[in-house]
């Protein structure tokens, strides 16, 4: 099994945290060993790529005879073949960070804070600082050379958060991120570290490779990253440990304490007072009224972080306990290893954006401006004109009789409704909609919403009905057990969690089968719907080179409602061109659709969907 689930994946930490508790020593030796493995996959690949390569060149030089007997009997085809396909498996691209990028000798400010963090810290050099939108910071390693190394060292920090935090607190976070790459302290937690995040791009990497010279050295690495990951949890929490470690020494207790929790109660206020507030201007108008981030800087001088919601925001930070969904401890056990108490966040007099980007900083805030607008000038003005057809829909259809209402009429009323009224406004809407389609899992989500609100357990129904669709399983499922522990109902609550974790894995065993289809699959022949078929015919009329298609249905044990479709072409040209062009044609189409060659890679597929499905003429 290459994947872990999730109780595969704890009991694999558990394990790793009590051979680090029994024998320290002997559990750093074994992580040693399973990353060695890792790298011995790489370059032992490599190696045998050079070795084919000078293999095949002696050949050529030293002996000719040799040479054209491996050419008659045609094994020099294998030598080249093997060469092709061990060069695919390496030559895997990595992304580059791109974005605002900040140089030395504009920024003097912020790269004498860098130098100097670098320089006590004996961290790695930083090779490039960039700047983008976020609330937050990260020391990003990327490699030159593919899955071989030679990484570049990449500051990425967070325009959002330099507005947040003062210079100490900024420095502290810097603190933070340059721990993870410090020489001071704890080299081999930190090379685990970087370790990690390595092999977890080298798996991406891989898993989005075309190459199929590439998948088998991606099935490895599949099974080997969630192994590598969940054993080395434990070293990666203590890394995290001790970075915040490293953060208050550079600074102070007290200043590390204040960083984290101005990182975890500002960030939702700026969202909830700020952004959400910014949003809703689309509601009103068909362009912003001020500019975004020159808006957020004058929001975070003048508006006072008001005491009683962050103590609420601190409070309900500081009860999340712990969990194994993420290396970073939770907020109260990382406050608590400072030995410090958490510290009320303050808006900064000088923010370290002010102070480290100066001068430069209103051409900054220009810059991003600018580029927010462009990229969201499209989803505003659609936002705009949305609410404009929304209210209009909402007078037109307001007065009529519900049962006069078509599905599609009484489904766009409750909605707006919803968004535009109040809840108590839609929940007749949604229950006259669920007497139609008792099992419709948006309105069941929707209404078991608005229950929720109002602390009834009548959601609990429609939230069974909701968790079907894996779009609403997270949230129904957690509104529900809380209801019911708030309602005093522990063996309920538990009752139902058990219900929305066997739901969770059906949802994953129906993504799972969905996600590829194989020669040994079962296909039939669908009935399409007019609408469909011409849908279909119209996307494929788009692709000049398809001279033929066929349509069939993959057998699902899950959801077979929802089907998946594979289309089989025959055209002319490259095959692989001419199935991207049909994927492309088939883009808008809400469906989800497979599409095959009769002459490429998935033949055999192909020649069956020909056999069993439908041609679409």
């Amino acid at each position: 099994m290459a994947h872990l689930s999730e109780e595969q994946f704890i009991a694999l930490v558990k394990k790793a945290e009590s051979d680090a508790e029994n024998n320290l020593s002997r559990y750093k030796l074994k992580v040693a060993l399973f990353a060695l493995l890792g790298y011995a996959v790489i370059f032992g690949l490599f190696a045998l790529l050079i070795m084919l390569v000078g293999g095949t060149a002696t050949i050529a030089l030293t002996s000719s005879a040799l040479l054209l007997l491996l050419i008659k009997k045609k094994l020099i085809f294998g030598i080249l073949i093997a060469i092709w396909v061990l060069g695919k498996a390496l030559w895997v691209r990595f992304e580059r960070p791109e974005g605002y990028e900040l140089n030395r000798s504009e920024y003097p400010q912020l790269f004498e804070q860098i130098d100097g963090l670098t320089k006590e810290l004996n961290a790695l050099k930083i090779h490039r600082v960039i700047l983008n939108r976020d609330l937050n910071a990260a020391v990003v390693q990327h490699s030159r050379l593919g899955v071989l190394g030679w990484n570049e060292n990449i500051l990425i920090l967070g325009l959002q958060l330099m507005l947040t935090l003062s210079e100490d607190e900024m420095r502290s976070v810097l603190a933070h991120e340059f721990g993870h790459l410090s020489g001071n302290h704890s080299r081999f937690n930190a090379a685990i570290y970087r370790a990690r995040h390595a092999w977890d791009n080298i798996m991406e990497n891989f898993s989005n490779s075309d190459a199929w010279g590439t998948k088998w050295l991606a099935k490895f690495f599949s099974w080997y990253v969630p192994r590598f990951s969940a054993y080395t949890f434990a070293l990666a929490r203590n890394n995290e440990f001790e970075a915040d470690a490293i953060a208050a020494k550079l600074t102070s207790p007290e200043t590390a304490a204040k960083a984290l929790v101005n990182v975890h109660a500002t960030a939702p206020f700026i969202e909830k007072e700020y952004w959400e507030s910014y949003y809703k201007q689309a509601d009103l108008f068909p362009e912003p009224q001020h500019k975004p981030y020159e808006g957020l800087r004058g929001f975070m001088q003048t508006s006072a972080l008001d005491r009683t919601s962050m103590l609420k925001r601190i409070k309900a930070e500081m009860q999340q306990d712990t969990h194994y969904a993420d290396t970073h401890p939770a907020l109260r056990d990382r406050v608590d290893a400072l030995q410090s108490k958490p510290v009320m966040p303050s808006s900064p007099t000088i923010s370290s954006a002010d102070a480290w980007l100066g001068e430069k900083l209103s051409s900054i805030m220009s810059d991003f401006d600018q580029a927010w607008l462009e990229e969201n000038r499209d989803s505003w003005k659609n936002r705009f004109d949305y609410v404009q057809e929304a209210q209009s829909l909402l007078a037109s259809l307001s007065d009529r009789v519900k049962d006069e209402l078509s599905d599609e009429e009484l489904w766009k009323l409750a909605s707006v409704t919803h968004e535009f009224k109040s809840d108590g406004d839609a929940k007749p809407l949604y229950l006259a909609y669920l007497a139609r389609h008792p099992e419709d899992r948006d309105a069941a989500f929707y209404l078991g919403t608005i229950l929720y609100r109002e602390e009834d357990e009548a959601c609990m129904p429609y939230f069974a009905i909701a968790i079907k669709s894996a779009r609403y399983i997270q949230d129904a499922g957690q509104m529900g057990y809380h209801l019911l522990n708030e309602k005093k109902k522990p063996q309920s609550a538990e009752e139902w969690w058990d219900q929305v974790t066997d739901q969770h894995n059906i949802h994953r065993a129906a993504e799972a089968e969905r996600s590829s289809i194989e020669e040994d699959d079962r296909y039939f022949a669908p009935t399409l719907e007019n609408r469909l078929q011409v849908q279909f015919k119209n996307a494929l009329f788009t692709c000049k080179n398809v001279q033929q298609a066929w349509v069939a249905c993959k057998e699902l044990t899950h959801y077979p409602e929802f089907p998946v479709y594979v289309v089989a072409v025959q055209g002319k040209g490259d095959q692989d061109a001419l199935e991207q062009a049909v994927n492309e044609a088939f883009e808008h189409l809400s469906e989800q659709i497979f599409v095959v060659s009769i002459k490429g890679n998935y033949k055999p597929i192909a020649k069956k969907i020909k056999s069993l499905g439908v041609e679409l003429k």
